[in-house]
């Protein structure tokens, strides 16, 4: 069988199909329609240098980072010093006690009162923190005012014979209206007194407290007295000796104790 003329009329540009088992490498062809197919040369872009500016800035985000980190810190921790020193201290109690909301802070704060104390003369009669302020804000030494004295115990007295009477009407008409201190209680009542002492006396069989000569300080107008003095109490089998302080206030009924409290366990 013959070829004929077969692909006698193809065109030397076409794309053909060699049909021969061995196939030659067509020889490069320059005449006017591969001049048109061509396409322009392209240089290769190089690919290291165009990787290597992402991974420089990804660097420096990194370095930033933990730079403003440390950064941050240390003005936290300098923020927080200077604001821990320019923290004023506490504020010295007032003449009249904050009620404490909770009986743990109540026991916490006449602990360290209690400490205060134990640093006082063998004889009980050096005052508390709270006591000289009481005495420098124009308060004089026993022996100023010697009527007033006498008066504050003559209180002290009838305040006695009632406890040991268990006289409640007799012994709350020493207190004022309001007591700013009652052992661990601020704030309180005549009436929340007169509860605890009704309770107090009922329980007891037999109540004998037994004061000493008190230490008496007066403020410069005569007006208000801190009165410290060794209590001994024996109620029932219970007894023991404590450092006390009774607060009192003159008003136009007469002395009142405007506070009550243990100021020191001494047995």
């Amino acid at each position: 069988m013959e070829r004929g003329n077969f692909g006698a009329d193809v065109s030397p540009t076409d794309n053909t199909v060699p049909i021969d088992t061995e196939r030659t490498v067509a020889s490069p062809r320059f005449d006017d329609k591969s001049v048109q197919r061509a396409r322009p040369a392209v240089p290769l872009a190089p690919r290291g240098k165009a990787r290597a500016w992402p991974l420089a800035i990804v660097f420096a985000c990194v370095l930033a980072g933990l730079a403003g980190g440390l950064l941050g810190g240390i003005a936290l921790m300098k923020y927080q010093g200077s604001k821990a020193a320019s923290t004023p201290p506490a504020a010295a109690e007032g003449g009249q006690a904050k009620p404490d909301p909770q009986p743990t802070n109540n026991q916490q704060a006449e602990a360290s009162q209690q400490a205060a104390t134990n640093q006082a003369t063998p004889d009980g009669a050096q005052p508390s923190a709270d006591g000289e302020r009481a005495a420098d804000s124009g308060g004089e030494e026993a022996g100023a005012a010697p009527d007033t004295r006498a008066e504050l115990r003559a209180a002290l007295g009838g305040w006695v014979a009632a406890t040991n009477a268990r006289d409640i009407e007799k012994q709350m008409a020493f207190y004022a209206p309001n007591v700013e201190a009652f052992y661990l209680a601020r704030n309180a009542s005549r009436a929340s007194v007169r509860e605890e002492k009704s309770r107090l006396f009922s329980q007891a069989r037999a109540v004998d407290v037994r004061a000493s000569e008190p230490e008496i300080r007066l403020d410069r107008a005569g007006r208000t007295a801190v009165m410290r003095f060794r209590k001994r109490y024996q109620i029932d089998e219970r007894g023991g000796e404590v450092l006390q302080e009774l607060r009192w206030r003159r008003t136009d009924s007469g002395w009142r104790i405007v506070s009550e409290r243990d100021l020191r366990v001494i047995q």
